[in-house]
């Protein structure tokens, strides 16, 4: 009966997870992050995305042709994100035509990853679902997924799992197998982001510690499993080869995206970031910086202070200390590898080594006594409150305005997708209209100043081309947006809506033409 209730209240706190993460929009807006990883699936989506002029960040613009070939495939959804995550995200995006999928994915991705980290860890659920809890940001990180982190948790979890089998199999074709599905699975993970290396170390200890737990030494381990070993390497390193030697239209590997790192040679400049990382440590407030800022408390350091009484308490204790430990250690070195890095500053960074921390804390608190678990558990329970005590208070970044998500829903509603072309000035608005309203949207990304004549007639050419008018999308003042430049190529605005500090501006290119017919 115990049993039964506790696999009723996994169910249930599933459904409210989901119930949470569909509402979720209405306190917290969305982050154009959150959706770039998906820009494949827009272009792939609109029927007429090709037809808009490739520009930078536009359909096309990120596609790559494999060695020795010429055709350009979509193989990147930004210049250092791979397409991957465009795959998984399909169902959610077919099943719900609107923003909201990609937090409900997000749910869902936790959910996979709490039936993996059982799996690994092997310990009881409720210790697993604390751990998950006691640093908020952790599981805003799925909700909110800016990495993207939760595709990358699942495939770094599911490819330790794969080596612990092949580790187990003793050798022999099954070894192999699994093997190969470790090193497929980092394959992917780098394919979804190249980020994903900085838990590659983590991973090779991970097998070296599981090796010598079944050998008497590493070095007759290795002689057992050598086939199962050249397996796994082949399986993550040829294609991840192949990947990142293939070039884009102008001729520059994706290995060149390497140059996006910002890696930090100076001591001075590791010691900034590790600062700005380790104020997810020190103040449990900053859940979702990027799309609401709480205001500051006090108690903000209680998950800090919570994390070291969970690891003392249950460490100390006789049993799986050595295991706990590891994940530790794990935790700073990629911590290490994530502050070497000059542009690491957000949750979706700092949830790489956040996720071995969690490891570490469900390990120990399942070591815990009953008395101290109810504890943690209230302690817990305490700090969420207080997050939800202060959420009516928080600020919202203007790059993450509830007033663009009405704005593009408005579009939407009104068919403005439908029949105009809309120009974005802002990448914040582009990702998201790109994936979502009418099969025949078109759209642009206009970065810089929106009254640049020459992109404006282009735009302004394609927009009669195909009957349609124009929409200009933009958080500029209104002297800004519609200035003398371009009224003198679109002509007078025909309508404008404000919601907020944004505007969509219609202009009536279509006037001067005669609409091209639709194609068979």
């Amino acid at each position: 009966m115990k049993s039964l209730w506790g696999r009723a209240g996994l169910v249930a706190g599933a459904v409210l997870l989901l119930v949470a993460a569909w509402a979720s929009p209405r306190a917290i807006p969305y982050n154009m992050d959150e959706f770039v990883h998906y820009h494949a699936l827009g272009c792939a989506t609109a029927e007429l995305a090709r037809e808009v002029p490739l520009i930078r960040d536009g359909c096309g613009y990120h596609d790559l042709r494999l060695p020795f070939t010429t055709t350009l495939l979509p193989l990147r959804s930004y210049v250092y994100i791979g397409s991957l995550p465009s795959l998984p995200f399909y169902p959610f995006w077919r099943a719900f035509q609107d923003p909201v999928a990609a937090r409900v994915q997000g749910a869902v991705f936790f959910l996979l990853w709490m039936w993996l980290a059982l799996r690994l860890l092997r310990v009881r659920p409720g210790s697993l679902v604390v751990a998950s809890l006691v640093f908020p940001v952790f599981f805003a990180t799925f909700l909110v997924d800016e990495g993207p982190v939760g595709l990358s948790a699942l495939l770094f979890l599911g490819a330790l799992l794969a080596a612990r089998r092949a580790i187990d199999a003793d050798g022999g074709r099954r070894a192999a197998a699994w093997a190969g599905l470790a090193g497929f699975s980092l394959f992917l993970g780098l394919w979804v982001k190249l980020v994903f290396g900085w838990w590659l170390p983590a991973f090779a200890v991970f097998i070296l510690e599981e090796a010598r737990r079944r050998s008497p030494s590493i070095g007759d381990a290795v002689r057992q499993r050598k086939t199962a070993i050249l397996a796994g390497l082949l399986a993550c390193l040829v294609p991840t080869l192949v990947l990142l030697a293939s070039a884009d239209r102008d001729g520059r590997p994706y290995v060149a995206a390497f140059r996006w790192s910002g890696v930090a040679t100076e001591p001075e400049a590791v010691e900034s970031v590790a600062v700005r990382l380790g104020a997810y440590v020190t103040d449990g407030s900053l859940v979702a910086p990027r799309n609401l800022r709480l205001p500051p408390s006090p108690v903000g350091a209680l998950p800090a202070l919570l994390s070291v009484g969970i690891l003392g308490l249950g460490l100390a204790r006789a049993g799986r200390r050595r295991e706990g430990a590891g994940w530790v250690l794990l935790a700073a070195l990629t911590f290490g590898l994530v502050a070497a890095s000059g542009h690491s500053q957000w949750p979706h960074h700092f949830a790489f080594p956040l996720l071995l921390l969690v490891l570490a804390l469900a390990v120990a608190m399942d070591a815990l006594g009953r008395r101290a678990r109810i504890v943690v558990v209230a302690l817990v329970l305490a700090f969420w409150a207080s997050l939800a005590s202060r959420a009516p208070a928080a600020s919202v970044p203007p790059e993450s305005s509830r007033e663009k998500d009405q704005l593009l829903a408005f579009v939407r509603e009104e068919g403005l997708d439908r029949r105009t072309l809309q120009v974005h000035a802002s990448w914040g608005t582009y990702y998201i209209g790109q994936l979502f309203g009418d099969p025949r949207r078109m759209l642009v990304y206009r970065r810089g100043a929106p009254d640049d004549p020459a992109p404006l007639e282009q735009f302004r050419d394609v927009a009669r081309a195909h009957g349609r008018s124009l929409l200009l999308i933009s958080s500029r003042r209104w002297e800004r947006l519609h200035t003398a430049g371009v009224e003198s190529v679109l002509g007078p605005p025909l309508r404008s809506w404000r919601f907020g500090s944004w505007w969509a501006v219609e202009y009536g290119a279509s006037l001067t033409s005669a609409p091209r017919s639709p194609r068979p």
